[in-house]
């Protein structure tokens, strides 16, 4: 498959650094276990850059994949004989559209209703039964997208972004643990918990914006990526001659799915939302004549 990155790749840029950055500045920190392994915050992002990037190439190697996808996929499974008589003329259609060799994907389907496919790791295309059940053009433009995420490296790029992030997930672990026990203890104490309890909680509160702000930044920023990564697997998809399908697939997805209100939850998906979607793609076809 010709690997091709884009904008996506960019994008990412901003959230690893963060990332980075707030490790080595929780090696230098007063209290931190990474200042424990590390003695330099140059060490710490010599060593968090490689580990990810080392994760994120052993996913191009089909038995690390199909290890990796039992743990964060959730329960796939292999097409039945049905379902690779469906699947197969599809990705060889999009396979000669597309100029992509489809025969080394590696296709497992995820029984639910939702009406939805995913890339990951090097290879991997999960397909939804309820997406399978659609079938005709709107499965065939769809999977494009998905075939767009691959050859943009997205699953690989957002994998080593997961590496780099791993530091602040296990700190907001701990913090998270800190206000459980303090608001058991503060039920437990009645009247007077309460009095103690709700300003340790604030301050507990402060104190992880105060060491954590970096974090944050460089999660709103991965999922800003993320949604980068949307508008360019479709874009990658219209410039294949799927636009209008694709408008049509995204539509069905949107029948079955819930979009997230709010600013901050906006801020927070991974998605953009798809009304925004369908809208460039029906008012921007000179747009992917190239992609």
């Amino acid at each position: 498959m010709s690997r091709r990155p884009g904008r996506t790749s960019l994008a990412l840029v901003l959230p690893a650094l963060a990332f980075i950055a707030f490790g080595a500045a929780r090696v230098v920190a007063p209290v931190g276990l990474l200042g424990l392994v590390f003695d330099h915050p140059g060490g710490f992002a010599v060593a968090a850059a490689v580990t990810s990037l080392a994760g994120a190439v052993l996913l191009l190697i089909r038995p690390v994949e199909l290890a990796v996808a039992r743990v964060i996929a959730g329960p796939a499974r292999e097409p039945t004989e049905a379902e690779r008589r469906e699947l197969e003329p599809v990705l060889e259609r999009l396979g000669a559209r597309a100029g992509i060799d489809t025969r080394r994907l590696i296709v497992r389907i995820q029984e639910g209703p939702e009406v939805n496919a995913s890339a990951g790791a090097g290879h991997l295309l999960f397909v939804t039964s309820g997406m399978l059940g659609l079938g005709g053009e709107r499965l065939e433009a769809v999977l494009a997208h998905e075939l767009g995420h691959h050859r943009g490296l997205h699953p690989l790029l957002t994998m080593l972004i997961w590496w780099l992030s791993l530091p602040g997930v296990a700190l907001a672990a701990v913090y998270a643990l800190l206000r459980r026990g303090v608001s058991a203890v503060a039920g437990r104490l009645g009247g007077a918990g309460r009095v103690v309890g709700v300003p340790l909680l604030v301050l507990l509160w402060i104190w992880q914006l105060t060491v954590m702000w970096i974090y944050w930044l460089g999660d709103l920023l991965a999922q800003r990526a993320a949604r980068v990564s949307e508008y360019e697997a479709d874009d990658a998809a219209a410039g294949w001659g799927y636009g209008p399908a694709l408008v049509a697939g995204l539509e069905a997805a949107g029948a079955h799915g819930v979009e997230p209100e709010g600013r901050l939850a906006r801020l927070r998906a991974d998605h953009p939302p798809l009304a925004d979607r369908i809208e460039r793609l029906t008012l921007e076809p000179a747009a992917h004549s190239n992609a």
